[in-house]
Order: C-alpha cells, then sequence, then structure tokens
C-alpha cells in the first residue's frame, strides 16, 4: 500500500489532514472515496494507518487515525550522514534517491577545487532546495521510510570535515586507495565505534569526491581531522555510485540493512 506524507501540524489527536500533491494524488490519481483506508508518515519516524472520512471541494482529504504503525527504520543504530561533492543534476538527483532509500540521515553537497559545477550552478543549487526535497519525499515514500532526510546548503569542504570532528567517525573514499577493498580497511573501525557508542546511535560522517575526486591537500587535511581512508576496490566508480556503495557498506556493517 502507498503511503501519503502528514506534516506534524495536520495531525490533531485522532485526526489527520491532506492538501496539496498529496491530496491530489489521493483524489485525482489513485482515486480514493471516503471509507477506504490509508497509510500515512510524518517524516519524523511515525507511520499511522487511517480511514478516510471526507474530501472536501478544495480537494483537502479529512480523515480519522485507527492505529500507530511500527516504523522499523525510526531508530537505527548508525545515522549516516552524506557529504558528497556537488553534481550535475540528473547525477546528484540519482544519489539523493538512492541514498534515501539506503537510509541516509543527512545530504551535504560538497564544494571542492575539482567541482565540476561551476560557482553560478552553486547558487542555482542553493534556490534548488525545495527540488530536492520532493526528490527525497518521493524516494522515502516509494522505499516506505518514516523520516525524511536533511538535505543541507553547499558548504566548502575544508569547512564541512572540520565541523564533523568529534561529531562521529569520519570516513573519506579515495581513489588514491585503488585496488583497497573496502570491507577490509573499514569493517574493524566500524565494529570499534559501533562498540564504543553505548546506546546512542553512531554518526558516520562519509565524505566522497566530486566527478574530479579529492585532491592530496583535501586528503591530508582529512586526515589531520581524524578521518578514516578507505577504497572501494579495483574498479573507477561514478561518485553518485561511489556514494550508494558507501553508504550500503556501512549501513551493512553496523546491522542496520
Amino acid at each position: 500500500m502507498p503511503q501519503f506524507f502528514v506534516a506534524a501540524e495536520d495531525i490533531q489527536k485522532k485526526s489527520f489532514r491532506l492538501t496539496g500533491p498529496e491530496a491530489f494524488h489521493v483524489v485525482k490519481v489513485l482515486r480514493y472515496a471516503p471509507g477506504q483506508t490509508i497509510e500515512l508518515f510524518d517524516g519524523k519516524g511515525g507511520r499511522f494507518s487511517g480511514v478516510i472520512e471526507d474530501v472536501g471541494p478544495d480537494g483537502a482529504v479529512a480523515g480519522r487515525l485507527t492505529a500507530t504503525l511500527k516504523a522499523d527504520d525510526a531508530r537505527t543504530p548508525v545515522r549516516v550522514h552524506l557529504q558528497l561533492g556537488l553534481l550535475k543534476a540528473s547525477h546528484w538527483d540519482y544519489a539523493l534517491e538512492k541514498g534515501t532509500e539506503l537510509g541516509a540521515a543527512t545530504f551535504t553537497p560538497i564544494l571542492t577545487p575539482r567541482t565540476v559545477v561551476l560557482i553560478h550552478e552553486v547558487e542555482r543549487a542553493r534556490a534548488k532546495q525545495d527540488r530536492w526535497a520532493r526528490v527525497v519525499m518521493a524516494a522515502a515514500k516509494q522505499c516506505g521510510r518514516a523520516d525524511l532526510p536533511t538535505v543541507k546548503e553547499p558548504q566548502a569542504f575544508r569547512d564541512a570535515i572540520r565541523a564533523c570532528k568529534d561529531q562521529g567517525l569520519i570516513l573519506l573514499a579515495w581513489e588514491g586507495m585503488k585496488g583497497a577493498v573496502a570491507g577490509e580497511s573499514l569493517r574493524a573501525v566500524l565494529k570499534a565505534a559501533d562498540a564504543a557508542r553505548g546506546d546512542q546511535p553512531l554518526d558516520v560522517f562519509v565524505f566522497i569526491g566530486p566527478e574530479g575526486g579529492f585532491t592530496e591537500e583535501e586528503v591530508e587535511l582529512a586526515e589531520t581531522e581524524g578521518a578514516t581512508l578507505f577504497g572501494l576496490g579495483p574498479r573507477i566508480l561514478r561518485a553518485e555510485t561511489a556514494a550508494a556503495a558507501a553508504v550500503t557498506l556501512v549501513q551493512y556493517e553496523l546491522g542496520a540493512l
């Protein structure tokens, strides 16, 4: 059954209200009618079952909540923060989509000397927050995710890597380690961090370079700030593919996938 996003402020006690694109999809696309069951999520980990009671003249959908559903992804042992070199539009959208499906908690577009996207495109990127939010929303609905990851504003690599220090485990994929097997280079680091986290989720910051990769200076800075370097095997991966592979690896090794 498809699920629909309901903002927290649109849930009042045991009732809910859908407006805008979500209501349009329910009424005009799927042609749901009063009396039908519907599944909802609030983007913060809550999932609910409800029954439609009324479709207003303006297309708004109102109903009552009948049950709170278990959200398997609401609390996981790891929060993966994908710090990815800003990519061209379609590649960036792919990274957002697959990262959301795989459970990434946040996305930060990273600016580096080798970022292919030009500065005027970066300014346009800041104006694309709504579009990126729609990509994330669609992916969350498709995969049955109850929470919505955050897409942050573009940030310079130097600022991003320093902001992560002492906030969690920092990992950086580097093509200079070509041939290194990710599982071998990261498994012990991840297991040690997992054992030390106690009852709290572990924050893991995964840095993936842009199309041109990281410079040696950036790698040296990352190591200075406490990052663990890792490779992704013998093949050259596109940045968006490397991002999906790295998130998958971390989630798998920490028991969240």
